[in-house]
Order: C-alpha cells, then sequence, then structure tokens
C-alpha cells in the first residue's frame, strides 16, 4: 500500500529494461509502462508493465484503465492524443509532457519540475488522434 508521500509514476517506454528503457514517443501504442515508486523525492522501486489489451485491439481509454488499476498518479509522455489525455486526467492522473531520452531522463526531469503539466489538450498532433 502506497503512503501519503508516495506516488507511482508511469512512463510510457519502448522496451522492458525499466529506468534504462527509451521513453515510447506515443503513449497509447507502447509497448511497455515503466512504473516507478517515488518517495520523498528518491525512486524506491521500479517494475515495467505490458501495454497489451486482453483484447488486442488498441483502445485509447485502454492504457488508462490499466494504469489506475495500477494505482498510477502521474503519467510522463512526449506526446499523447486527446482523448488518452481526458481519460487520465478524467481518472486523477496528472499527466506531463516533454519526457524525452530515457525513463531516467524523464524521472529526473519530473523531479526537477521541469516537465509541463498538461489538462485537457493533447500533445501529439498524428491523424489517428
Amino acid at each position: 500500500m502506497k503512503s501519503n508521500n508516495t506516488t507511482r509514476i508511469a512512463i510510457p517506454s519502448m522496451t522492458d529494461e525499466g529506468i534504462g528503457a527509451d521513453v515510447c514517443a506515443h503513449f497509447g501504442s507502447c509497448e511497455y509502462f515503466t512504473i516507478a515508486e517515488v518517495s520523498n523525492g528518491e525512486i524506491r522501486n521500479v517494475s515495467v508493465l505490458s501495454n497489451v489489451s486482453p483484447d488486442g485491439e488498441h483502445s485509447c481509454a485502454a492504457p488508462a484503465e490499466l494504469l489506475e488499476k495500477s494505482g498510477v498518479n502521474v503519467v510522463l509522455v512526449s506526446g499523447i492524443g486527446g482523448r488518452p489525455l481526458l481519460s487520465l486526467v478524467g481518472k486523477g492522473i496528472r499527466v506531463f509532457g516533454g519526457a524525452f531520452g530515457r525513463v531516467s531522463d524523464a524521472l529526473e526531469d519530473y523531479l526537477a519540475g521541469a516537465l509541463e503539466e498538461l489538462s485537457g489538450r493533447g500533445t501529439c498532433d498524428c491523424s489517428h488522434h
């Protein structure tokens, strides 16, 4: 069980290498989410969650439901469409844009306050959103 000062952060990832993985530019179609538990500004635990929909279909809402069930409070993204963003925000999950490089880089930027919190607009201009 998480304490009040622990945050569970999810980062869309290209591989299952944890904090060494590259950040995936597309939130909904990433292969994995790296989950980092951060307490008092320090990374306490890292795990990897597969982003596989049970029905095998791509759904904008499926990753948000998966992350909510996993107890995630914050998501760090480089790109996200409006519908998945609204789905996350609607579940009380805060979303921060500007995550690039490796997962470790994104976490460092977040902890340093360098990422911008997103609210109701997506950051991805892809035609599929």
